[in-house]
Order: structure tokens, then C-alpha cells, then sequence
């Protein structure tokens, strides 16, 4: 079902945007004059955090989720709620001020910012976190090798049953995309929805699903068991054009970023930490997310999509406009609404700009 976020949840409010983006810097600025740290300016405020979901795509939440310190060291006492799935409730969340921040895909983010939410993006998470994986017996019956040229394996998608997310999605979009590189969409598929990935595996493993475009990792039970083919992978870098895109980010509502500067500023600060040790130190950053969140997962499944998850997480929470831009042109392509009001200057924010 189309949610219209701007008649729907809120109706559309038309703000300065420039004049508070140059307040919210002045701010800042200020505190930075003032020798003010984020943690000393706050005094342990709390922050409540909505994420669409908590798994290794998220990282960065679910490690800060498992280890308090990391928000804690920046004066924020950190609450999070799991939302298992349900991109659209992260954005209701938002608009209904259940929450502060939400952590989504950011198609998500940028389609209600389309429809009328007044929201910024103040941390860019990680990169593209889908990957297409098929049966072994899909595989045998399509003669094309796993690593044969790109265009090759996408091309033989078609006519295939792939399960994915909903319509309007990041990993729908960036499928559909990616499906447009050698001439095809979803429509040249036997596309299907199937959310759980449960019962994504069984139904790859007794061949009611030839394959599934989804987070990387989730699937991975089918490739230890020797039953699936890791087909394609956007965090290894399979679909060039695809790199750092900014696939998953942290939004706000634009009246709450201009009331809190400092709380912004340590958030920001705050998820720049716990990308770096994600990257820098996977161990016992691997370690800490398992156990608080996986702790009966196979250690072997739980390494393949870690090791994966790696590639794609984005040092300092920042992008580009460039790359920004590009993941809202191929949003464009894929539904008939207008980005303008998401463009890079207009919704990311302070430390979030990268070079």
C-alpha cells in the first residue's frame, strides 16, 4: 500500500530550509569556540533511536546497541527500538515523535521527504547491503558460471522466481536498477515479496524460489549447507557503479535537528565511532552484536555476512553529493516522483557531507 506521507502522516511544511541549516552551523560553530564537547554540553541526554531493522547491514546501531559506551563517551544515554522489518513504521515514528532519529534504507527516508517530511539526513550508515543469492540446482539448470561477467549473471535472471522487499524499498530499487543495467525490471522477473527469511531459505532449498535479492548474510545458511550460490554481491563491489552508494542513513525531523545542535553533533560523532570500529576492530566488534543479538547463530554464518557487511560501511558517516545524487537518480528511475526536495543540499547535513 502507497503511504502518502504528505496527507497522510503530516501535511507539507515549507521552511526555510537555508536559514536553519545556517543557524544550525552557527550553532555549532559556537560550541566548538566555547571548547564545549558534545558529551560535556549534554550531561548524558537520552536519544531514542528507530531502526528499521537490527541486523549486520545496521551495524553500527547494534553495535552502540550492545556496547552503551560508545553513545555514552559523547553524553548521550542511547535507546533503541527494533522495528523488525518495518521501514514505513521508522519514518511514522519520526513524524509521530516516537522517536528521535531513524536509522532505514534511505529510499525510504528520500520517498517521504518526496511526499512532504521535513526531514535531513544526519549520518550516511553504510553502502549497498543487498546480494542475489540462488540455488545450487538454479544455478546448474541456467550454464552461466558465477564469475562470469556481471552483465552475464544478471542477464540470467530473467524470467527466474526472486523474492525481495516491497515495492519503493532500497533493495527493490537498487534491484530494479541493477535489473536496468542489461535491459530488464522486475517485470521480466517472477517477482515475488516474501519478507521472513526463514522462509525465504526453505523455499530456495525445496526450489518454490530460484533466488533471493536481500541484506547481505541472511542467506548465508544456504551457501554453508553447500545449497546456494552467492550470485551477486553490491558490497564486494560486483556492480561497479554501485559503490558507496549511501544505502542505509539516520534521518531526523528538521525542527528537532534545529533545537538539539549539540545532541546532533554528538549523535554524529557518536555513529562515526562505532563505524570505525566496525571496520578497524571486527572482532570483538563482531563478537559484541552476536551476542547481544544472534548468540544461537551459526559462527560460520554469522563471519560470512560480517565479512560482507565490512566492505560496505561508510568511514565517518559521511557521503557525497555525487554519490547522494546518483542513488536518487536511480530512485527516480524507478517510480514517477520528484527528488528535488532531497537533493544533498537541501536534506545532509554537518559531518554527514563528505568530500
Amino acid at each position: 500500500m502507497r503511504i502518502d506521507w504528505g496527507t497522510a502522516v503530516m501535511p507539507r511544511v515549507r521552511r526555510g530550509r537555508d536559514i536553519i541549516m545556517k543557524k544550525f552551523r552557527q550553532l555549532a560553530a559556537s560550541a566548538a569556540a566555547l571548547g564545549l564537547t558534545a558529551g560535556a554540553a549534554l550531561a548524558q541526554e537520552s536519544v531514542h533511536v528507530a531502526a528499521a531493522a537490527i541486523n549486520i547491514a545496521h551495524g553500527p546501531i547494534a553495535l552502540a546497541a550492545a556496547d552503551p559506551s560508545i553513545f555514552k563517551a559523547h553524553g548521550l544515554d542511547l535507546e533503541v527500538t527494533d522495528l523488525r522489518g518495518a521501514s514505513p513504521n521508522c519514518i511514522a515514528a519520526l513524524l509521530s515523535r516516537s522517536a528521535d532519529l531513524c536509522q532505514v534504507g534511505t529510499t525510504t527516508g528520500t520517498d517521504a521527504i518526496a511526499e512532504g517530511a521535513d526531514l535531513v539526513a544526519i549520518v550516511a550508515v553504510s553502502g549497498p547491503s543487498g546480494e542475489v543469492i540462488l540455488s545450487d540446482d538454479t544455478v546448474e539448470r541456467l550454464g552461466v558460471a558465477p564469475d562470469a561477467p556481471i552483465a552475464e549473471r544478471i542477464r540470467a535472471l530473467k524470467g527466474l522466481s526472486i523474492s525481495t522487499a516491497a515495492p519503493g524499498s532500497a533493495l527493490y530499487t537498487l534491484g530494479d536498477a541493477m535489473l536496468g543495467t542489461v535491459g530488464l525490471s522486475w517485470d521480466d522477473l517472477n517477482y515475488r515479496t516474501l519478507g521472513e527469511v526463514p522462509a525465504m531459505i526453505e523455499s530456495i532449498r525445496n526450489n518454490q524460489l530460484d533466488g533471493a535479492f536481500w541484506v547481505f548474510g541472511s542467506l548465508a545458511q544456504l551457501l554453508v549447507d553447500g545449497e546456494g550460490v552467492r550470485w551477486i554481491s553490491l558490497a564486494r563491489g560486483d556492480v561497479e557503479e554501485y559503490e558507496g552508494l549511501p544505502f542505509v542513513a539516520v534521518f531526523a525531523r528538521r525542527d528537532w535537528v534545529e533545537e538539539n545542535p549539540e545532541r546532533v553533533a554528538a549523535v554524529q560523532a557518536a555513529y562515526a565511532d562505532a563505524i570505525d570500529r566496525l571496520i578497524d576492530d571486527p572482532e570483538a566488534s563482531s563478537a559484541a552484536i552476536k551476542a547481544e543479538f544472534f548468540p544461537d547463530m551459526d559462527q560460520a554464518l554469522w563471519d560470512d555476512g560480517y565479512e560482507q557487511a565490512q566492505l560496505a560501511f561508510l568511514r565517518g558517516g559521511a557521503t557525497t553529493e555525487a554519490l547522494w545524487q546518483r542513488l536518487l537518480d536511480l530512485q527516480a528511475s524507478a517510480s514517477d516522483k520528484d527528488y528535488t526536495a532531497a537533493s544533498f543540499d537541501k536534506v545532509v547535513i554537518g559531518t554527514a557531507r563528505g568530500e
